[in-house]
């Protein structure tokens, strides 16, 4: 009888047959056991051994210093210190906004004024004046829509002519000239005043149209009067006028001085010719002929250049036609000097009215100059513009007043009485004889009424007068020059004689 838990045959015959241990999972484990192996034992001899065994040294160390690492901590400590108060000023600004005016709806007409004073002393006042027109287009074609119009008003000054007018600008000339209250009697306000006035006025007008530098009030108002006299007794005819004096340094002679500083013939609006001249005495060329030549040349290589403008052109014509005449003369006749000779400059407002009016001056008439109680004599020695009054050579404006220059008038306000002699001047014109000069109006102020007491005409001291030698005096064969007679020339720093004078005097000697 078999075993009550054996199975029964059908139980038997229907149970799978029993699977070997280790399948599928054995087989899997152990083929990667052996890979691992494989991979293990081949690994040190690839190129990823060191790559592998520098990456775990890093892990080594990096284990290694996490454990040595020392951990720090920073502990606040209060440290007490003193510090400097600053005291903060806060500022409160005001920021107020802008209201800007409304934007015009239309065109609204206006005028403005507007009143300045010029660096010439001239008051300008403006008046704009706007209106409405038409279209811009059109309104530019229209030369009345955009103009201007100078209104200049000028005061022209009235003519003194008492003696209590006159004396008021110059004090001493009623002392000097005792004799013109008796002229004032008959004196007449000369129409060369008004005549003066309405060139200052025309020039004046004429530069402001064309927007020129126009004349400014000290040179308008330089005339305070010109009266024509007469003495009652003599008949001897006088013209006073009361002006400044500027300064002219015209003038060279080279007869009389071969040298010339550049100062003066540098200077502005110098000319080397003056209205009184004489023929040449002596061989001594003008100082200034070989510097003019100079320039003359300069003028006419600059004129040949082609294409220069048509305004050049005519300039540099211009100044050669002056420069040729202006060195003919020089080499043909001599000239005052003004920084040698006493002279003074007449307008040229008179000329050509010698026949129509006695009392005009002109070159060559002898004149007088009467400032702060001194009289000078002197002559017409040249020309000036006819819109201008009251002008001396250099030497006579230094005399007045020693800081003058070519660029520093003598006097500025109006305290100079010139005295002209009409019709007096001696003919033909002969090189400046200052003994003569004031020789002869002393005789003339002596027709006037003559000088006052206390006062005296002034002795110009002749600049050229050679130096007297040691034994000048014991010499009485020869006689002495009279003062202001043409002497040798002199140079700035030494006298010579020239080679006419030195033949004269070899030929003296061998007489003797």
């Amino acid at each position: 009888m078999p075993p009550e838990n054996s199975p029964t045959p059908t139980e038997t015959a229907f149970q799978p047959a029993a699977r070997p241990r280790g399948g599928c999972i054995g087989t899997v484990t152990k083929f990667l056991f052996f890979s691992v192996l494989l991979v293990a034992l081949l690994l040190p001899f690839t190129p990823f051994a060191g790559k592998i065994k520098r990456g775990i040294q890093q892990i080594i160390e990096s284990a290694r210093s996490t454990k040595e690492r020392i951990i720090t901590r920073e502990v606040p400590k209060e440290i007490v210190k003193e510090v400097p108060v600053t005291k903060e000023i806060i500022k409160e600004v005001e920021v107020v906004k802008e209201v800007l005016p409304p934007l015009p709806d239309k065109y609204i007409p206006r005028k403005d004024v507007d009143v300045a004073t010029l660096f010439n002393g001239i008051t300008v006042k403006t008046n704009l004046i706007t209106e409405e027109g038409s279209f811009a287009s059109l309104e530019r074609l229209d030369p009345e829509a955009y103009k201007a119009e100078f209104q200049l008003s000028i005061r022209v000054p009235k003519a003194n002519q008492t003696l209590p007018e006159l004396a008021r600008i110059n004090p001493n000339l009623p002392k000097i000239l005792p004799g013109l209250e008796t002229m004032l009697s008959t004196a007449k306000v000369s129409g060369f005043y008004h005549k003066l006035y309405q060139s200052k006025t025309s020039r004046v007008q004429n530069d402001l149209t064309r927007l020129n530098k126009i004349l400014d009030r000290h040179n308008y108002y330089d005339c305070e009067t010109i009266l024509e006299l007469t003495h009652p007794t003599t008949q001897r005819r006088a013209l006073l006028v009361q002006s400044e004096m500027d300064v002219v340094a015209d003038g060279s002679d080279g007869d009389r001085l071969p040298t010339l500083d550049e100062y003066i013939y540098m200077s502005d609006y110098y000319q080397p010719t003056t209205s009184y001249a004489w023929p040449k005495a002596t061989t001594s060329p003008n100082p200034l002929v070989a510097r003019w030549e100079e320039r003359l040349k300069k003028a006419k290589d600059e004129f040949a250049v082609k294409g220069l403008s048509a305004a050049r052109n005519r300039e540099l014509n211009a100044l050669i036609q002056e420069l040729t005449v202006q060195i003919s003369e020089m080499k043909a006749r001599s000239f005052l000097i003004a920084e040698k000779d006493p002279f003074v400059v007449i307008s040229l407002l008179f000329r050509g009215y010698a026949d129509q009016n006695k009392h005009t001056p002109q070159i060559g008439d002898y004149a007088c100059v009467i400032h702060e109680g001194k009289i000078y004599p002197a002559i017409c020695g040249d020309y000036g513009p006819s819109y201008k009054m009251g002008e001396a050579s250099l030497l006579m404006s230094k005399t007045i007043n020693p800081k003058s220059t070519p660029y520093r008038r003598g006097e500025d306000d109006l305290k100079v009485s010139y005295l002209f002699f009409p019709g007096t001047a001696e003919k033909p014109n002969t090189p400046p004889n200052l003994a003569h000069w004031r020789e002869r109006c002393l005789q003339l102020v002596g027709d006037l009424g003559g000088i006052g007491p206390g006062y005296e005409m002034h002795t110009w001291e002749d600049p050229f007068k050679k130096p007297e030698e040691p034994d000048a005096a014991a010499n009485t064969a020869s006689p002495s020059k009279p003062t202001g007679s043409i002497t040798p020339p002199t140079d700035a720093t030494k006298a010579e004689p020239s080679k006419s004078e030195v033949k004269k005097d070899s030929t003296a000697k061998k007489t003797k």
